[in-house]
């Protein structure tokens, strides 16, 4: 989320200050430019495909989630989005431009399973670490950049951890960190992977409700999700992923008990309340073909 040192072994863009927190350089995107672009995107593992010829646009101002089955390529698809992955093929626009000219509008919010946990480091410092986009190399973060870690923290309800060390942290704790040096960012675009893993049903409907409140002050949140029961009350779109692009588009268009076979291989591990022999509804993207089969 910063180019600071965060405890993460990924090199996560960093975020963008605005509104509240700072003043914003540059003018606010057009709101009919896309969240997300992404055209024609493959990548592949020693030549076999993770990821196949995807296409998929994301409106600002939205909370999409991206579901499908293990191996799937939901991981993937995030961190190619934001070069962490190489891509085979492809183009990425986000807010209609190449990362490396929004990369400070854009908050990343790892699994918790690539994060060095033992990184010597204060809560306080790690949700500090957001700020580092803005100050650059050369300048330590000053009273005002404490200030907005400061309410970050009591937004998400660990400003009484703040001295603590990362590592003396439960998992729903250090999710909640990590949310806040996000929140400090002051981003547009918001990439989660996975942010409910391992946390209890309150910091879940907690973390939510953040995120929740960033897409209605008009940002975007995209987010790889386990739990199929939730997409329709936590989210506005869903991306129905299965190496290829099953569907993408508003839930109650895509969430379906046809696309759901099809990305889960004939079987639904969750019954949307949709019929399954309705038609492909209007808005959305289905993809041309079974998916290419994976090994393992």
């Amino acid at each position: 989320m910063s180019n600071g040192m965060p405890p993460s072994r990924d090199d996560a863009p960093p975020g963008h200050p605005r509104g509240r927190t700072w003043n914003r350089a540059g003018d606010d995107p057009d709101p009919s430019v896309p969240a997300l672009e992404v055209d024609d995107l493959t990548v592949a593992y020693r030549e076999q495909p993770v990821l196949w010829d995807v296409d998929l646009r994301i409106r600002q101002g939205s909370a999409t989630a991206i579901v499908g089955p293990n191996g799937a390529g939901k991981t993937t698809l995030i961190r190619s989005i934001l070069g962490l992955v190489p891509r085979a093929a492809g183009r990425v626009r986000i807010l209609g431009s190449p990362l490396e000219d929004v990369r400070r509008q854009v908050a990343y919010v790892p699994q918790r399973g690539s994060v060095d946990w033992d990184f010597p480091t204060s809560v306080e410092d790690v949700v500090l670490m957001g700020t580092y986009g803005h100050l650059g190399w050369f300048r330590r973060p000053g009273k005002r950049e404490r200030e907005a870690a400061r309410r970050a923290l009591e937004r998400v309800e660990m400003a009484a951890f703040a001295h603590r060390q990362i590592s003396e942290l439960s998992g729903g704790q250090q999710q909640r960190v990590f949310l806040a040096r996000a929140l400090v960012q002051e981003a547009r675009v918001h990439f989660l992977d996975e942010p409910f893993q391992g946390v209890d049903a309150r910091t879940e409907r907690s973390i939510m409700d953040v995120l929740h409140e960033l897409r209605d002050r008009g940002d975007t949140v995209i987010a790889v999700h386990h739990s199929l029961q939730t997409v329709p009350e936590y989210f506005d779109g869903v991306v129905l992923l299965n190496v290829r692009l099953i569907a993408a588009g508003p839930v109650d268009a895509v969430f379906t008990d046809e696309n759901l076979r099809t990305a889960y291989g004939g079987r639904i591990p969750y019954r949307s309340p949709t019929s399954p022999t309705s038609p492909p509804p209007p808005g959305a993207s289905p993809a041309a073909g079974p998916p290419p089969p994976l090994e393992g």
